[in-house]
């Protein structure tokens, strides 16, 4: 009779060979690749498939209700689904829709979890946020990081598909939306996890296995080197507060907060990656080719190696030798009480999910003379759903026409506002500071003109409702003495290329349009345009003496971040002086932005899957009946520009 710990040691032995036979069933066979998607680090799919080595032990978490759940219970042969979620990232909440429908899809044979990533919330303020979102399944809080000791996810969202016998077949992203932070899809065409747990139901292998999680930092602690040389209170929270507060505060558009070290520590990978890319802060000209810009957020070479030295010495806090001083933030109207206020006739639905919408809401001014516009400050009524909006102006009727033919408040059109303004008020980014502009200039608001208000919405996860506003701020003295005056109407031009017509997998496709000034202006400040294949654009001024100077020049072109970028001081551009613009578009299936998988023909046209290069001026002139001239003028040129038929196909 063999003693009892030989019986032990074989029972061991022989439940250790079962496992392993089990991971070695979910392996690849000798010369196949484990299916691995690398999308952008293309890594081979051998030297990145890192699946677990054994299943999955059950494990027994409380959910943000309070009640007890176990993952992989050995009695329910399910297809379980781990996705790590936050309160505070954008990227994981606009997927909460989608997750419902996955748990709502399979309900007898999948089981979807949520997994908190957030180190420091209390069970409350998760359950809120969740209940807020419409979670559907239950969500986990990991409290002491047990799962995440064995799944080592590195991003949220991350999910995790794991079979019946609780073996890991899939790691990755949800679907292909994202494919760069910051960058979405106008449509998704794969459906990573959804196509994963379709393939582990069937009893089939999963492919890609693995794929790159896009989203926002998984946060993982960190342990301060105690011979660092940045540390937050002297280095890091002074950068923080003069370019990310602005957003990054309570009830602005951010989605979380940098007003503290520990909530700088939460995010401190985040903040090292977007930074280093300039991603954030969100401002796309170059600081060293164009004469200095007001508000510019460019971080400087020695700022983002500051945060990067930070993080890489595991982000001391540091001591606070004497007290900072607090960045002071206006609340409410900054510029003081605006002369007038309008807002959106009728509050408007953003869905949940989907792509972003560009809606165009008509807001009569009904105003009894003419003004002077000296700046606009523009309130989102929701801040997690209004990206950008800009400002029309129109005395044709044509756009209450189109918001009659629509059954929605407003009507949809992307690119333009589907009709020719006869002016801009100017516009609004997220970062934006309203500003006035200098020395009594404003822009022409002629009565009976409405104000058409084209918002971008971007969806947040849950269906939200907008009624933004926006105050008019006018110039304090008669309309008809100011016309009479040197530089005070302020007035735009505009530059465009009517012949787009990019060949699929073009990466360098070039276009150029040029225009000489008939007269004296002075240029105030410029606004390019282009869609989602945009990739750079540089506008210079030839002067009549043959001199050259860079206006502007965007080396990353990001349709998300669109802006108007005014300069400190007007630039003084004499009669024929030749303004130039170059823009150069990506076309290639490299371009996260690009709307077609793969790449498709692109003509030029409206609808944000078409194309545009345009270039809009604002200028004022030493006598303003060279102003209004160069403006029609400029009408003239713009109307012989050449238009290529596109309607025949190539």
């Amino acid at each position: 009779m063999p003693r009892p710990w030989i019986r032990l040691f074989f029972l061991l032995l022989v439940c250790g060979l079962i496992s392993a036979e089990r991971f070695a069933a979910a392996e690849p066979p000798a010369g196949e690749t484990s299916g691995v998607e690398t999308r952008t680090t293309g890594k081979s799919a051998a030297t990145t498939a890192a699946l677990l080595p054994r299943p999955l032990a059950a494990m027994t978490l409380p959910d943000i209700n309070g009640e007890l759940q176990t993952i992989g219970r050995s009695k329910e042969p399910i297809v379980t689904v781990l996705v790590y979620v936050s309160t505070t990232c954008p990227v994981a909440n606009s997927y909460t829709a989608e997750l419902n429908r996955l748990s709502r899809r399979w309900p007898d044979q999948v089981k979807v979890y949520g997994v908190v990533a957030d180190q420091k919330i209390s069970r409350d303020q998760a359950a809120t946020h969740f209940q807020k979102f419409g979670a559907e399944f239950p969500v986990l809080q990991d409290a002491a990081g047990l799962l995440a000791d064995v799944l080592e996810p590195t991003h949220v969202p991350e999910c995790f598909v794991l079979d019946r016998d609780r073996r890991l077949v899939y790691r990755g992203a949800i679907d292909n939306a994202y494919e760069s932070i910051g960058r979405r899809r106008v449509a998704v065409e794969r459906h990573y996890l959804r196509d994963a747990v379709a393939a582990t139901i069937d009893g089939n292998r999963v492919d890609p296995a693995r794929t790159e999680p896009i989203g926002c930092h998984f946060p993982k602690p960190l342990t301060p080197s105690p011979e660092a040389t940045v540390t937050y209170h002297r280095d890091v929270a002074p950068i923080l507060d003069s370019r990310c507060r602005t957003c990054h505060r309570s009830g602005q558009v951010a989605p979380f907060e940098l007003t503290s070290y520990s909530e700088a520590v939460t995010h401190a990978a985040m903040i090292v990656e977007v930074t280093g890319r300039r991603i954030m802060p969100p401002w796309m000209p170059t600081p060293d080719a164009q004469p200095p810009l007001v508000g510019e957020r460019w971080l400087s070479e020695a700022e983002i190696e500051t945060l990067s030295q930070w993080l890489e010495e595991g982000c001391p806090e540091g001591k606070v030798e004497k007290a900072r001083p607090e960045p002071q933030f206006t609340d409410g109207w900054q510029l003081g009480e605006p002369d007038m206020v309008v807002r959106m006739p009728e509050s408007f639905s953003v869905p949940a999910e989907g792509p972003d919408i560009l809606q165009n809401f008509v807001v009569p001014l009904d105003l009894a003379e003419d003004k002077m516009v000296a700046a606009i400050e523009f309130h989102p009524g929701n801040r997690r759903v209004v990206h950008h909006a800009v400002l029309f102006l129109d005395d044709s009727g044509q756009a209450r026409r189109l918001d009659a033919e629509s059954d929605e408040p407003g009507y949809e059109n992307f690119g333009g506002p589907g009709f020719i303004p006869i002016g801009s008020l100017g516009g609004w980014s997220v970062g934006n500071t309203p500003r006035r502009l200098p020395n009594d200039m404003g822009r022409y608001l002629k009565r009976g003109s409405d104000l058409v208000v084209q918002v971008h919405y971007h969806p947040s996860g849950k269906p939200e409702i907008d009624q933004s506003e926006i105050g008019l701020y006018f110039v304090d003295r008669p309309t008809e003495e100011l016309l009479a005056e040197p530089s005070k109407l302020v007035g735009s031009i505009w530059m465009a290329n009517y012949e787009m017509d990019i060949p699929p997998g073009e990466a360098e496709y070039r276009r150029t349009t040029q225009y000489t000034l008939p007269r004296d202006v002075q240029l105030v400040g410029l606004i390019p345009h282009m869609h989602l294949l945009g990739k750079s654009m540089r506008v210079t001024a030839t002067y009549p003496d043959g001199r050259q100077q860079t206006l502007i020049e965007v080396l990353q072109w990001d349709f998300n971040w669109q802006d108007e970028y005014y300069y400190r001081e007007p630039i003084s551009l004499p009669a024929g002086t030749q303004l130039h613009v170059e823009a150069v578009f990506d076309n290639s299936a490299d371009n996260p932005s690009n709307p077609n998988s793969p790449p498709e023909r692109v003509t030029y046209g409206e609808e944000t899957t078409d194309e545009m290069l345009f270039c809009f001026f604002l200028l004022t002139a030493p006598k303003t009946e060279d102003l209004i001239y160069t403006i029609y003028h400029n009408l003239g040129h713009d109307l012989q520009q050449p238009r290529k038929d596109v309607s025949g196909g190539p």
